[in-house]
């Protein structure tokens, strides 16, 4: 076993430019039906830089309490440090951590194998439906320290369920993490599930051809961020500094973007309260910031680690973390979603998969679930291939605003230029 007091001592006996400790004293709970798991564990990630002739070398490694001793992990360390030399940089001064709330006060005072067993009695099951649902709760302690002698800590939660909704020999898989037990929304998604289970239960084949897309919330955020991680995608200042990202810092992020009625405006929130990607620091001790991606349909910020940062003498942000988008004045209403040109609507309700160029932003979506708002008519299958990049500048986007996960903006947004493969 080893400890915090080790690990800093081995690394003061050793001749390191800079290092970050960030220690996790985790309490995890898992409940289902058959299993129920229970957990206390520790967890490191150790971050060292070494200073040589030839420039920098960092290392960062993922620590157990029982992944050897001290002395070993340090020399393990040092010993990949010298093996990754690059250009040289410095270290710039670790500043004030980002002020954010990542702790349930519903966790704070339950233990966590309660709260997951809570979380499966609070929410009813529709009639007709079965439900096989498993709940996890994830409370921790999180401790940074740095050679500087900067240190700071705090506390967060993590929840997660998972569940399979079942009806009429058909099932839809539901996955749903939030620092909150009641931003998971369980039972809303589970009755969503069910409903569009009758859906599917009468769904035919699709018809191919020139359509606009509606993206409903659970296809728009499909995985997570969804259809928004082009952007987090291309706010990757390494990608940007190699010159293999779409556009560039100050320039529009497609041709007349910045000219649109409701141009994009995309920023990046790692201190924003309850986040799922939140954080006062980032894992190299950098402190995390807000800053915008896209400000009205120009490129304007990347997320930038110590090491990109200090190539581009700017400050450290904490890199790309929860997404929030700017809403639109569209009320999703159909006739307005037909658009000028009454090209055919369809409504994304579901996707099977999500795959996404990180480079160009190309995407291919396979579609789980799909209704022709015309004759309201439902499918499954078929594919959408789609510059999410532009579609996305170009798209309207809905008034209402959602909160979940690390996305944090329109419920939907419609694509008017589209086709539909079958």
């Amino acid at each position: 076993m080893i400890d915090q007091v080790e690990l800093v001592r081995a690394l003061g006996q050793r001749e390191v430019a800079d290092w970050v400790i960030i220690e996790r004293a985790q309490q995890l709970a898992s409940v289902d039906g058959r299993l129920h798991r229970a957990e206390h564990r520790k967890r490191w990630l150790l971050t060292v830089h070494l200073d040589l002739y030839n420039g920098r070398g960092s290392a960062h490694l993922a620590i157990d309490a029982v992944d050897g001793t001290a002395d070993a992990i340090v020399d393990q360390a040092i010993a990949l440090a010298r093996a990754a030399v690059g250009p040289a940089w410095t270290s710039v001064p670790p500043t004030a951590p980002a002020k954010v709330a990542l702790l349930d006060p519903s966790l704070a005072a339950i233990d966590p194998f309660e709260a997951a067993e809570g979380m499966l009695r609070g929410f009813k099951r529709p009639a007709g439906v079965t439900v096989d649902a498993r709940a996890r709760v994830l409370r921790e302690q999180v401790t940074a320290i740095a050679k500087t002698g900067f240190r700071t800590q705090w506390n967060a939660s993590i929840v997660r369920i998972d569940a399979l909704v079942t009806a009429r020999e058909r099932s839809l898989e539901i996955s749903r993490e939030a620092r909150q037990v009641a931003d998971l929304e369980t039972e809303r998604a589970i009755a969503g599930a069910a409903a569009d289970l009758e859906l599917l239960a009468a769904a035919g084949a699709p018809a191919a051809g020139p359509c606009s897309l509606v993206f409903a919330t659970d296809a728009m955020l499909h995985g997570g961020l969804g259809v928004w991680a082009a952007f987090a995608n291309q706010g990757d200042a390494i990608v940007e500094r190699q010159g293999l990202t779409r556009y560039r810092e100050h320039a529009a992020i497609v041709a007349g973007a910045d000219q649109l009625d409701e141009p994009l405006t995309v920023t990046s929130d790692g201190a924003l309260d309850f986040g799922l990607l939140s954080a006062p620091i980032g894992d190299e001790g950098d402190a995390v910031r807000r800053f915008l991606l896209v400000e009205r349909g120009i490129a304007v910020g990347l997320g930038l680690s110590p090491r990109e940062a200090a190539f581009r003498s700017r400050d450290p942000n904490g890199g790309v973390r929860n997404l929030v988008i700017e809403t639109g004045t569209w009320s999703g209403a159909p006739d307005e979603a037909a658009g000028p040109q009454k090209r055919r609507v369809v409504e994304l309700r579901r996707l099977r998969s999500l795959a996404i160029d990180p480079y160009t932003g190309d995407a291919s979506l396979e579609i789980a679930l799909g209704v022709d708002r015309a004759t309201g008519k439902t499918f499954s299958g078929g594919t959408v291939r789609l510059d999410l990049i532009a579609a996305l500048a170009r798209a309207r986007r809905t008034a209402t605003r959602i909160s979940r996960g690390s996305y944090q903006g329109p419920s939907a947004v419609r694509v008017d230029r589209a086709e539909l493969i079958v």
